[in-house]
């Protein structure tokens, strides 16, 4: 017979049970979505004189809905490939090199994007453009990376900046890709987030791009993201692991389906 574990002592803490989905951790996660997506559709609205000077995005296979398919498969085998390159880079316990690659990446595309969307804040709030100030300020969320990077982790600094690159890329993506692409876009990769979470490399370790919709299309679409995405917090209550697109981009792009019609 066994004998009794002692209970753990008041300066003994309890066994960790994992991290759980709570109703306050659900509504912070809404407030902080729902910020990006305001920064978003603000920073669309202030970008998109210079986004549209560029056109389209580069599209090697057209804007035809044929092309437009074909240009978003390519963009799910490059994530396919790079995620499976990241993978095997941690598997054989380069941490330093997953971080350099991986910061070199992410500053590329904020250092870029900042620049832009100073230089568009200032002159339409403050009647001033200057190329040093906007090239000196795009270099602090490069800052920022780097110290939560290589010096000290911090998850609210590296928030902060990634929630800032989250709305400029759906600011950019808005207002350069061709409409069948963006809205064939987020199917694809929420098939391919099934996948990685399931099946793929993922399972061992939003944008948003509103078009011509008037305010309240876009206030109801932005809603129904959120609200898959509410829902999908809800199922990891009861499940461990779930991808996150699915939800939110069917419920995303029913929307603008509807309204576009």
């Amino acid at each position: 017979m066994s004998e009794a574990q002692p209970a753990p002592s008041e300066g003994q803490p309890a066994p960790s049970e994992g991290k759980k989905v709570t109703s306050l951790g659900v509504l912070k996660a809404l407030v902080f979505i729902l910020g990006i997506q305001a920064a978003a559709v603000l920073l669309t609205y202030l970008n998109a004189p210079v986004f549209s000077l560029s056109g389209y995005s580069y599209a090697p296979l057209g804007t035809s809905p044929a092309g437009s398919a074909g240009n978003t498969l390519l963009l799910v085998l490059v994530v396919f490939a790079t995620t499976l390159a990241l993978v095997w880079i941690l598997r054989q316990k380069r941490v330093l090199s997953f971080k350099i690659i991986v910061f070199g990446a992410t500053v590329l595309s904020a250092f870029s994007l900042t620049l832009i969307t100073v230089d568009s804040v200032t002159l339409y709030f403050f009647n001033f453009s200057s190329p040093l100030f906007d090239l000196l300020l795009s270099f602090v969320p490069v800052a920022l990376l780097g110290y939560t990077t290589f010096v000290k982790a911090s998850s609210r600094i590296s928030s902060g900046v990634l929630a800032l690159l989250s709305a400029e890329v759906g600011s950019y993506f808005a207002s350069t890709l061709p409409l069948i692409t963006a809205l064939l876009f987020p199917i694809a990769f929420s098939l391919y987030d099934v996948y990685a979470v399931f099946r793929g490399p993922l399972r061992e370790l939003p944008s948003l791009a509103v078009y011509q919709l008037n305010l309240l299309d876009a206030a109801v679409t932005i809603a129904a993201v959120d609200a898959g995405m509410v829902f999908t917090l809800y199922l990891l209550t009861k499940k461990k692991m779930l991808p996150g697109l699915p939800i939110p981009m069917v419920l995303g792009v029913a929307s603008l389906l509807l309204f576009l019609r």
